[in-house]
């Protein structure tokens, strides 16, 4: 624990020491403010990953490898785009032919009594994914599955029977779908061991180091906050002064009459009228003979 707590100490102290880009918008204050609590959140997520391992491997009953590349077949790929997760349940293959891509792990959970092993993705979870993150996370989960066990073979794990994919989503936003999550407040009825509160502690202390921070990077804002509520207050009084001895102007009168029922959408000119024929007279007929005068 104690080297998790350090970790989440260098984490606010890099955050803080991070130069980051200048949002025009906000300013320089109040852009640094935010970037550095964006980063803790971000570095956040990277601590939970650690606090979930160190409370497994602490638990003495797991073996946890850390980020191992899993190779992907064809047909597992193929398997996963033409079956229901139902279907995929009952299905597992071997290495058998080529891989064609791979996938790295956060975390594979191997318990050799029980001769199970679980592969899982870490999320923070706190927003939703997104299709376009969230549809390969789910084909990743379900083709790794299918080749868990002959991967884990391969790596001297025979025992290994019974395996499992899951994307654990802390904070329970991520929006994956139920058979493919395991939420932060499942984590201990899902491994048998307490993981849930070594995460607290440290996300606890990480929320100290951040509260600690917080005061030298409020200090340049409210600075900034102050002067310019000072050079307004003199504009303000004069403004009122000025103001003092003019006579009150009545609103027109149709901003005092019934109140008007604005329409919920903008109003067209409505459909185009036919113009009137115009008859247009025609001039004199010129004499076909005799004089002109």
């Amino acid at each position: 624990m104690a080297a998790l707590l350090k970790a989440t100490r260098e984490a606010v102290a890099a955050a803080v020491a991070t130069k980051f880009p200048l949002d025009e918008l906000l300013g320089p204050e109040l852009s640094r403010l935010i970037s550095v609590s964006n980063s803790i959140v971000k570095r956040h997520g990277l601590l939970l990953e650690r606090a979930i391992i160190e409370a497994l491997e602490a638990s003495g009953r797991f073996q946890v490898l850390h980020n191992p590349v899993i190779p992907i077949t064809a047909a597992s790929d193929s398997l996963v785009a033409s079956n229901s997760p139902e279907a995929l349940a009952r299905i597992a293959l071997r290495y058998d032919t080529p891989a064609v891509r791979s996938v790295t792990h956060d975390i594979v959970v191997i318990d050799l009594e029980a001769a199970w092993a679980g592969a899982y993705q870490i999320k923070r979870g706190g927003g939703d994914m997104g299709p376009r993150l969230r549809k390969p996370l789910e084909r990743d989960l379900a083709a790794v599955r299918l080749l868990l066990r002959a991967y884990l073979r391969d790596q001297g794990f025979s025992a290994v029977d019974v395996v499992t994919t899951a994307a654990i989503d802390y904070l329970g936003s991520a929006g994956l779908p139920d058979h493919l999550t395991v939420s932060g407040s499942e984590l201990d009825e899902h491994f048998g061991v307490p993981v849930v509160s070594t995460i607290e502690q440290m996300t606890d202390h990480l929320r100290a180091e951040l509260h600690k921070a917080v005061p030298d990077l409020l200090r340049p804002l409210l600075a900034v906050l102050e002067m310019q509520a000072a050079s307004k207050s003199p504009r303000q009084k004069a403004g009122t002064k000025e103001g003092a001895g003019e006579e009150l102007v009545e609103p027109p009168d149709f901003l005092v009459g019934d109140p008007v029922d604005f329409p919920a959408r903008p109003v067209g000119p409505g459909p185009r009228h036919t113009p009137h024929l115009l008859v247009v007279p025609r001039p004199p007929e010129r004499p076909t003979s005799g004089p002109l005068f």
